[in-house]
């Protein structure tokens, strides 16, 4: 007996048996269409052509849409005369779809099944595509996995469509609900949003929010590693669970970090191991805090932008993610096999999605970026939007821009603010918030202690020496 050799795959669908499809109800559709044209408006925004099995449904349901763009009129006469509909065969057929319905009442609902017969067959093409791609090695797991949860995504993305339209109604409602909320934690004196961890920062900005890319930008060595741990652990403090991605420090040195910021222990001791009784004491102690906190690591150096949205996904329907950071940007592995595009561009899609992602899960991503070398060339060295590296549409997608600076590092002995008047640059940096969709820009100044492992508000100080937190 000869075996069958022949490969079935997403691309043809042919060989694949057992496909749900209804000639019926595409004839329905089609047949009412021709009778009340004015609801392919609705049902368009229901079922694409792809939902028709048929090859000639589908061509006939592609010039209805083809005439219904251009503002034709659309009757069984000028269909017969539509370039793609000519011959004696089609007129038939287009006559017959007429007699066999008597009205367009349920062609909405008709529409509605039609849709979810073509996300079914979806699926099953879908799987053979997984079969076939898995048995040939030729791609790696991950990428069927990102091929997989891209596919699902579109498929997903189908089925809203009009359900996405909000009345403004509605709208109005929920919006003045969650002014009061607002409201009501202002006066118990609670943060709005996810506290940042520094005081100045949340009456600023109402601290982190759902659906906002908020991007952190500086130059090397400038402190945004330090920073973002800050906010990670502000957050997790107050109960919200965070999904750190490290694409430049492995694990162990992200909670070696926390453990100095937290314990209060010598960096310098820590990273000798020349640690005594009591500071072992106290970074137990700091160990034992950090332990029930809400945070998940992942320093895996090349991963992609949209291996980080699978990840935080499944993360946040366990509960476990309220908020994303990525450090940084630049570091994310944006290859592509399109040889024609730039990197500018691969940036930019990064960008887009960390912000898509933020408004899927309604969550804050806090994204940390470079800022170019023109900086060092200027005698003012205050970091400008054009500093961001390699793409405009970083600052196109983000929802808050603040730029970390540390004017010491640049030889600046002083600080000249309007709050504090002239101060000393020593253990005092700078977060210029130059991008605020949701309210008012500034200037926010703090305090870190030498090794930028703690850092708090200006008004207080961070002792190195104490195991008590600067927020």
């Amino acid at each position: 007996m000869e075996r069958n050799e022949s490969t079935k795959t997403y691309n043809r669908p042919a060989p694949i048996d057992g496909l749900p499809e209804s000639p019926e109800l595409e004839r329905a559709i089609l047949g009412a269409l021709i009778l009340e044209p004015d609801q392919l408006s609705d049902v368009v925004e229901i079922v694409d052509i792809s939902a028709f099995h048929d090859a000639n449904n589908g061509k006939i349901y592609g010039a209805m849409l083809s005439m219904l763009e251009q503002g034709d009129k659309i009757d069984l006469c000028m269909l017969s005369q539509h370039p793609e509909l000519k011959g004696r065969e089609m007129v038939r057929y287009l006559a017959e779809l007429t007699n066999s319905i008597g009205s367009a009442v349920n062609v909405l609902d008709h529409a509605r099944q039609l849709a979810d017969i073509e996300a079914r067959r979806r699926l099953i093409m879908l799987s053979y595509e997984i079969a076939a791609k898995s048995s040939a090695g030729t791609n790696s797991a991950e990428e069927i996995c990102e091929l997989v949860t891209n596919q699902i995504a579109a498929l997903v993305s189908t089925t809203a469509r009009v359900s996405d339209l909000i009345p403004l109604s509605d709208a109005v409602r929920a919006t003045i609900d969650n002014l009061e909320l607002r409201q009501q934690e202002r006066q118990a004196g609670q943060c709005i949003g996810i506290p940042t961890g520094l005081q100045r920062l949340d009456a600023l900005t109402g601290g982190w929010r759902g659906g906002q890319l908020v991007v952190l930008a500086g130059r090397p060595g400038t402190g945004k590693s330090a920073m973002m741990l800050h906010f990670a652990r502000a957050a997790a403090v107050s109960g919200v669970p965070v999904c750190v991605y490290s694409l430049e420090m492995c694990v162990e040195q992200l909670t070696g970090r926390m453990l100095v910021g937290s314990s209060g222990v010598s960096s310098g001791a820590f990273r000798t191991g020349n640690v005594d009784a009591s500071g072992w004491t106290k970074i137990e102690k700091a160990g034992a805090k950090l332990s029930v906190m809400p945070v998940y690591l992942n320093d895996r150096a090349n991963i992609t932008i949209n291996t980080i949205r699978s990840q935080c996904k499944a993360m946040a329907r366990r509960g476990k993610c309220g908020m994303v950071i990525i450090d940084y940007l630049q570091l994310l592995d944006t290859s592509t096999r399109n040889a024609s595009t730039t990197r500018e561009r691969e940036i930019a899609a990064a960008s887009r999605s960390a912000k898509l992602l933020a408004k899927e899960l309604n969550i804050p991503v806090i994204l940390l970026s470079q800022l170019s070398r023109k900086i060092e060339e200027r005698a003012d060295k205050t970091p400008l939007l054009s500093d961001l590296r390699e793409s405009g549409a970083i600052e196109q997608d983000a929802d808050m821009v603040a730029f970390i600076d540390r004017p010491a590092a640049y030889g600046a002995q002083t600080i000249d603010t309007n709050r504090y008047g002239l101060i000393s640059s020593e253990g005092v940096g700078v977060l210029h918030i130059v991008k605020n969709r949701e309210g008012a820009t500034g200037r926010i100044y703090f305090r870190h202690n030498e090794s930028l492992t703690r850092i708090g508000d200006y008004e207080n100080t961070v002792d190195a020496s104490t195991d008590e937190n600067p927020f």
